[in-house]
């Protein structure tokens, strides 16, 4: 019984997540900056697939000053795993998009999202992403 209900409520919090997962997909899609600025923690980081470093502040400006524009962005393979009060959900991403009217080169690249649960909720604390490189 024990064992069923950290089962069970496992679940609810990997399905909370996975729900705020997909929310933030779509704010970054259409360039929500108040919904991600509510998101994520204010120390985050954000580590992109060149191995560029952004902090909060740089990676709603981004977005603020309309520099990065989607075209597409679809997500895929997710997995969520928890950890007390902090969790992984690992991806695949699929994107298109421009940053200063110059497309974007790649496009399918594998997530990593950490998040904590911080003041009963939980938040964005940082984003990893790896290009998927021709053959993999």
């Amino acid at each position: 019984m024990v064992v069923e209900s950290v089962t069970k409520a496992t679940t609810l919090v990997e399905d909370d997540l996975a729900k705020l997962g997909e929310n933030l997909r779509r704010a970054e899609l259409l360039g929500d900056v108040v919904l991600l600025g509510d998101a994520l923690v204010p120390d985050f980081r954000g580590i992109g697939p060149r191995g560029f470093i952004l902090t909060k502040e740089d990676w709603l400006a981004k977005h603020r000053t309309g520099d990065l524009k989607y075209e597409a962005f679809e997500r895929s393979e997710l997995t969520v795993r928890t950890y007390g009060d902090a969790a992984i959900m690992t991806s695949r991403e699929s994107t298109k998009a421009f940053y200063k009217g110059r497309e974007v080169p790649g496009g399918d690249y594998r997530a990593t999202h950490v998040f904590v649960r911080q003041e009963g909720r939980w938040r964005l604390a940082g984003i990893h992403l790896s290009p998927i490189l021709p053959g993999i």
